[in-house]
């Protein structure tokens, strides 16, 4: 295709007609200004490029506003009036006798045609500049559907490279990367950025950039109430600064002192998930830009499912986090423990060393519901399970079998060797009751067995901790206290 598919056919009329100046303007609706897309002119007051407001676009903006031909002919030298009624002609130009516009489309553009050689155009040669446009509005309309073709074409290719990564188990953070750096791509911008704010949290950082953005400004949390990216937190809506004030105090993006441009135009956009997290994509570019409404629609449902994805793998996280570990301790619960025990059998035998798994049980625990409510027992709970741990060693994995039971597993570690720190739990369960149990006193019964001495499989191990842990109950000759 020609570069500019409508000059072939201006300067067809203009040469039939023997014009002095053929042009062809077009609006643009958003900007509200005319400009040339294809001219002829035998003018040397007539320059290469023309963009007119449209209200000061002289006999243009008639047309164009009212949507009806203008002719002009039999004109005498109109040099007075010149600049007003075809302001796109320099001044100095004159002796014009007779001028024709029409419109093109429905508003879309005005067809320009005037003359020195005649007074105005007879009934053929307007018969010919309506068909032309005509012509020429077909040609706008297809090169619009071309271009809506093109960004069509452009978001789906962005799609697509989405979704190969999205869906092939890449990491979130080379995800996130990928969809800043499209993005940017797809709006014209220098710079991508999308930002991430934790749920309850009065401060952000930037989770992923385009690579060209200062190192020095990821992994640094920022104040919500600070820069222009803090202000798409504070409001919750899209922000659009067309024309960066470099000299405004307000004007940057993150922190006075950042070494990013302060002019051009940023475009930033939010996102929450249903977890309490918030998301800021933004862009940045050194000039001026105009955004295309396509590519913001496309940018937008990237982050969206952008925020899908991050919800996808939280709640996935905390499912798999519901799954292995008890709700109000967060120690393993017994599934987990389980298999926990089973892949401490496997090492074990693999490398020939020992371990021992030790069982915990406080009583009479449930004399507690008589004393307190629920919800203090439930602290109770807690304060405990967090006191058992503070006196074992890192490397020990510990399970809340029950309300009151844990397993503990001391991995390389005989039976003689574990009991000198369990014989400190004794002290752990009176002191937590002491002091918020209104009297009540908790015992700790504690059972042991060893690999491989006491078993070799986890049934047996199982059994046998609990057997001892029975026998344990029973042979306490103090009566159960309140």
């Amino acid at each position: 295709m020609h570069p500019n598919p409508y000059q072939s056919l201006v300067s067809l009329l203009s040469n039939i007609l023997e014009a002095y100046t053929t042009a062809f303007f077009v609006i643009d609706p958003k900007l509200r200004q005319l400009s040339m897309a294809a001219s002829q002119s035998l003018s040397k007051f007539l320059p290469e490029r023309v963009t007119l407001p449209l209200e000061q676009s002289g006999i243009l903006s008639q047309v164009q506003k009212v949507g009806q031909t203008i002719h002009l002919d039999k004109l005498p030298d109109i040099s007075a009036s010149l600049a007003s009624t075809v302001p796109f002609y320099r001044e100095g130009e004159s002796h014009i006798k007779g001028l024709f516009a029409v419109p093109v489309g429905d508003g879309a553009g005005v067809l320009y045609v005037d003359t020195k050689y005649g007074w105005g155009f007879n009934d053929k040669q307007q018969k010919w500049i309506r068909e032309i446009a005509d012509v020429l509005h077909e040609l706008l309309l297809r090169q619009q559907q071309a271009v809506q073709r093109h960004n069509y074409s452009r978001i789906f290719e962005l799609w697509t490279r989405l979704d190969d990564v999205a869906f092939k188990g890449h990491a979130l953070e080379d995800y996130s990367r990928l969809v800043v750096e499209e993005c940017c791509r797809l709006v014209g911008a220098e710079y991508g950025f999308l930002s991430l704010r934790d749920p309850a949290s009065a401060n952000y950082r930037l989770y992923a950039c385009t690579p060209n953005v200062p190192r020095s400004l990821i992994s640094t949390h920022y104040v919500v109430k600070q820069g222009l990216i803090g202000r798409i937190f504070q409001t919750g809506k899209p922000l659009l600064i067309t024309r960066l004030n470099p000299q405004a105090s307000e004007h940057f993006l993150f922190t006075p002192a950042e070494s990013l441009p302060h002019h051009g135009t940023l475009w930033g956009l939010p996102a929450e998930t249903s977890l309490g997290h918030v998301l800021a994509m933004a862009f940045l570019s050194r000039q001026a830009m105009e955004l295309n409404q396509e590519f913001e629609q496309a940018v937008s449902h990237a982050l969206h499912f952008f925020q899908l994805l991050l919800e996808q793998l939280c709640y996935k996280e905390e499912c798999d986090h519901l799954r292995a570990y008890d709700l109000a301790t967060a120690l393993h619960n017994p599934f987990s423990f389980e298999a926990r025990l089973d892949e401490m059998l496997g090492a074990a035998m693999q490398g020939s060393t020992p371990f021992t798994l030790a069982v915990v049980q406080y009583e009479p625990w449930q004399v507690l519901y008589t004393k307190a409510a629920p919800k203090l027992i439930r602290q109770w709970q807690r304060d405990l399970a967090g006191a058992v741990c503070g006196i074992l060693p890192a490397e020990v994995s510990v399970g809340q079998l029950a309300e009151n039971r844990y397993g503990i597993i001391f991995p390389e570690t005989t039976v003689q060797e574990a009991e000198l720190h369990l014989a400190r739990m004794e002290d752990v369960g009176r002191q937590i009751i002491r002091t918020r149990g209104k009297g009540a006193k908790l015992h700790a019964y504690i059972a042991t067995v060893g690999f491989p001495q006491d078993g070799t499989h986890g049934d047996e191990l199982w059994s046998l901790a609990h057997q001892r842990l029975f026998a344990g109950f029973h042979a306490r000759t103090e009566p159960a206290g309140t």
